[in-house]
């Protein structure tokens, strides 16, 4: 067996070429948008992997993975038959055999050239060319290829390889910024990455304090150092910087579309705003676990959430939570989840309605909330509001801010299902969209980057946005184009909706946005759906367009409405935002007219204390009001008594 282990080997060294950080093996480098490194993936396969050269990886984490793993690498040529001999004999002794008897060169040839089947044939094979491998390479470069090739764990789909994405991947730190005792932690992970902080604690600091003693043994690291490091807590990262693994997968998947290479090695500078990820992420994870804690029928890991936050005059994807920080779903809630958005698709109803019926249909207009049955296919249809009442007549604005059902589905009825899928199609919605009366009221099941493109078209005025996380491919590579942006609807009915959301965040079921203070600079609706399944907050600024869902992923009710819990994620992130960058204000374009309109009606105020400034496509705004002094009758009798003294 052995011997055709070796046979099977081959006399040329060069069969055996060692990776490197500039070689061709098309590492691609995702940056984010102020130029620092989020991942780097090599090929078709999954890697999370920052390539380092020997000289910048710090030299206590070089010392202590020698420590952990090869304490004689500098002396052996390969294979270290001391260390197979004291292996074999703790095995014996039925001892923890801490030390294994591979060498770093034979783990490199392992993990670079072999399988994982435990044979005498690929053990031989192991020997052989790591033998191989040492009369080749340097130590230095051998050395190198393994701490930036040594699987360290995985980060969702990708394998996290290398010490410099280990330290990110379980410390939550830059390799730069590793302690002593986070040094020798690393090291002793390489055994079995996954139990840092998930294996018995005891059983992972003795690894931990070992290393350390190895270190200190060898004159890597000096004792008061190594004492000081051995008294420090095992303790997860409390706030590791994000490395977004949810934006990632969507930039990967757009960068096998747009990316044309013309070299091995590509750096793409993304559109992410790192603290603005993390700021989601926290908002996330916090805010869930909040919930399962306060609210009866929750249980801890329950909730599920996702988060974008666009830029809606360019598409860039700002930030991206696909899911809840920190779990095992491999699950993209934010591009693939598919859930009913309930009242957050009403908005769509009604620009459909100012795009077709602009003329006579205005955010004043007065429509009936009393019970109806609309006829549908399989059955009569009679909507109710969420509250069980009724109002009777009410404004267009009224209806929206309050999010009453029986008005979005007469309007709907009226525009006609047929216009109204067309519109929400035309602003981004790409799921099936079913054209039945219960549409006016979210019944088809969407994504939430749909929904965040549908409003971010919106606040862009009609014109239709494209998400997009690739800012700049660098001189190796070039981006294919995006198409540019049609117009969709027109930009005076897009802001009359615009403006009704505004009155949203101000009067209705948004108002508890006033907490953070983005009552008056933000538009948003929120989305519920029956049986309080699906949860939602869509909301903007000129600038900003932030998406949030929240939901089981097994579809149970969670017992909360939108502005319960969806909002308030979507608050602590844009407020983050608009702190950090003051936004434009909302301007109309040329075709609209403000007017002042009674509140109730939607007739022009006359000094009315409810007067609501509301927005008109213009020629649509209602008559002037008429004092005392306009009336018909008054101006008759004024015209007589003019006439007698003439």
């Amino acid at each position: 067996m052995a011997g055709a282990g070796f046979l099977a080997l081959g006399w040329g060294w060069w069969s055996y070429p060692l990776p490197e950080g500039s070689e061709a093996n098309h590492p691609v480098v995702y940056l984010d948008s102020d130029g620092r490194e989020i991942a780097t993936f090599h090929g078709v396969n999954g890697r999370y992997q920052i390539w380092l050269p020997l000289d910048r990886i710090p030299p206590t984490v070089v010392g202590a993975v020698i420590a952990a793993e090869d304490r004689r690498f500098m002396n052996h040529l390969g294979v270290d038959f001391l260390a197979i001999g004291r292996a074999a004999l703790d095995k014996a002794r039925g001892g923890d055999v801490v030390r294994g008897a591979s060498t770093i060169t034979q783990q490199l040839a392992r993990g670079l050239f072999l399988n994982r089947e435990r044979t005498w044939a690929r053990k031989a094979r192991e020997v052989g060319i790591a033998f191989l491998l040492e009369r080749r390479y340097s130590k230095e470069r051998i050395l190198e290829a393994y701490l930036n090739t040594v699987y360290l764990g995985q980060e969702r789909d990708a394998a996290v390889l290398g010490v410099a994405a280990g330290a990110r991947h379980l410390m939550g730190k830059d390799i730069s910024l590793l302690r002593l005792d986070e040094a020798a932690l690393l090291a002793a992970a390489i055994r079995a990455p996954n139990r840092v902080y998930s294996g018995e604690e005891a059983v992972v600091r003795g690894r931990r304090d070992r290393v350390l003693t190895a270190m200190a043994a060898q004159g890597v690291a000096a004792e008061p150092e190594v004492k000081l490091a051995m008294a420090r807590p095992l303790r997860a990262p409390a706030t590791a910087p994000s490395r977004a693994p949810w934006f990632v997968e969507v930039a990967r998947e757009e960068a096998t579309r747009r990316v044309v290479s013309g070299a091995a090695a590509v750096r793409l500078t993304t559109s992410l705003d790192r603290q603005l990820q993390e700021t989601a992420e926290a908002a996330v994870r916090d805010l869930l676990t909040r919930a399962e804690r306060s609210r009866k029928g929750l249980t801890p890991g329950m909730l599920q959430a996702a988060v974008i936050a666009m830029e809606p005059s360019t598409g860039r994807i700002r930030a991206l939570v696909g899911g809840r920080p920190n779990t095992t779903t491999e699950y993209n809630h934010a591009v693939t989840a598919r859930r009913q958005p309930g009242s957050l698709f009403k908005p769509l109803v009604y620009l459909a309605a100012f795009e077709s019926r602009g003329d006579r249909l205005t955010a004043a207009s007065v429509v009936s909330d009393e019970p109806i049955v609309i006829p549908a296919t399989g059955g009569d249809w009679a909507p109710h509001n969420i509250d069980g009442r009724f109002h009777g007549p009410v404004t267009i604005r009224r209806a929206l801010e309050e999010s009453l059902n029986v008005p979005a589905a007469l309007v709907a009825q009226e525009v006609g299902m047929r216009q109204v899928v067309r519109v929400a199609q035309a602003m981004g919605v790409e799921s099936r969209l079913a054209a039945v009366p219960s549409l006016a009221l979210g019944t088809s099941e969407v994504t939430l980057m749909e929904m965040t493109t549908a409003f971010a078209t919106l606040a862009n005025g009609g014109l239709r946005v494209r998400p997009t996380t690739l800012d700049d491919a660098g001189p190796q590579a070039t981006l294919q184009q995006s198409p540019p942006s049609p117009r969709v609807v027109s930009a005076e009915s897009a802001f009359i909706v615009t403006h009704l959301m505004r009155g949203v965040m101000r009067r209705g079921t948004g108002g508890s946005s006033a907490r953070w203070g983005l009552q008056d600079i933000t538009a948003g609706k929120t989305g519920t759906t029956d049986g309080l399944r699906d949860a939602w907050f869509i909301g903007y600024t000129p600038d900003l367009v932030i998406g949030v869902w929240v939901g089981a992923d097994d579809g149970r009710s969670i017992g909360m409405t939108g502005s319960d819990i969806a909002l308030p994620i979507w608050a602590t992130v844009m407020q983050s935002a608009v702190r950090r960058a003051p936004p434009k204000q909302f301007t109309p374009p040329s075709g609209i007219v403000m007017a002042s309109v009674e509140s109730g009606t939607g007739r022009r105020a006359c000094g009315s204390d409810t007067a609501i400034n509301e927005a008109f496509r213009l020629g649509s705004e209602p008559p002037p009001c008429q004092t005392f002094a306009d009336a018909p009758v008054v101006k008759d009798i004024v015209q007589w008594f003019r006439g007698i003294f003439r």
